[in-house]
């Protein structure tokens, strides 16, 4: 069923802090799309997948703690960010949901999938691993001895270097830059510690649900051998190469990823009437083999 409802921006109160949200119902069963941003982005930068996907499913993008117009989290961390998105999704009545998560986001919809999994039915992970490979202490130190205001001209000269491809577009880049200065620097200095101690690679090894990993052949934050890596580690996973997108695929290559995600939440949607076509099949034979025995048996007597 479509509908004409514009995506709202609406909030929830958890712990007594203000959590920001885009949504759309739109009157659609099935599973809910929802959307997780990664370090120093918010749910603004799905705005793309948002437009493009909600003509065909529910569609949720929530502002972690700290990030957009959510308030700041006491203590951030991997954990609070995937119970805070699951209170997200108790608010809004949005299970199942197929978490969508790019780079830290990933990590969050890996949690989330861990701690609620009867809420989650379907992972796409964009840009994500399961760790990050470890930093010299060397490039730490030095880092740490810059002067401060040297420290974020450098991390925004740095980030728009690593975080697209060469062939990226204008729009992409402005977009992307845009979200990363306006976070706050405390939660994007939060959202690096996260990321660098983060490992959920025991989490994704024990999921059970389907999973779709995408990563650009060019992205240089999380390579594609990271996404490899994770291929691995979830167990019955697709991994998909998007040629010549950077670590911000999302909206490099917004195209290619929103009719993977469309394809991905089709193949979802048809596993539980195939389920339930193959289960009735399944009893319609053992009904037709316990008469035959039945029948056999009645035979014999005679």
């Amino acid at each position: 069923m479509s509908t004409n409802d514009p995506i709202a921006r609406r909030f929830v109160t958890l712990d007594g802090r203000r959590v920001s949200y885009l949504w759309r119902d739109g009157g659609h069963d099935g599973p809910t799309l929802l959307f997780i941003h990664g370090s120093g982005m918010s749910a603004r930068y799905w705005s793309d997948q948002l437009r493009a996907l909600a003509d065909t499913a529910r569609v949720l993008a929530v502002d972690l703690p700290g990030h957009g117009e959510s308030d700041d989290a006491p203590t951030p961390s991997l954990a609070r960010y995937a119970d805070v998105t699951a209170g997200v999704i108790d608010a809004v009545g949005a299970r199942p949901a197929i978490a969508v998560g790019h780079s830290l986001g990933g990590a969050v919809a890996v949690s989330l999938a861990a701690r609620r999994p009867a809420d989650v039915c379907g992972l796409v992970l964009l840009s994500t691993c399961a760790r990050l490979p470890a930093v010299s202490t060397s490039a730490q130190w030095l880092w740490a001895s810059l002067p401060e205001s040297l420290r974020r001209v450098l991390f925004f000269v740095t980030a728009k270097n690593i975080l697209f491809a060469a062939g990226a577009s204008r729009a992409a880049v402005a977009l992307g830059m845009q979200e990363l200065r306006a976070c706050r620097p405390q939660t994007l200095a939060a959202d690096v510690a996260i990321s660098r101690s983060m490992d959920v690679t025991e989490a994704a090894a024990a999921l059970r649900v389907p999973a779709l990993i995408l990563c650009g052949s060019r992205d240089r934050v999380t390579p594609p051998a990271l996404s490899r890596h994770l291929h691995a580690t979830i167990a019955g996973s697709r991994l998909d190469l998007v040629d010549g997108a950077g670590h911000m695929l999302l909206i490099e290559a917004s195209g290619v990823v929103n009719r993977a995600i469309a394809a991905f939440a089709a193949s979802i949607t048809r596993r539980p009437a195939a389920r339930a076509h193959a289960g009735a099949a399944a009893r319609s034979a053992s009904r037709w083999r316990r008469a035959i025995r039945r029948l056999v048996a009645l035979v014999r007597r005679r």
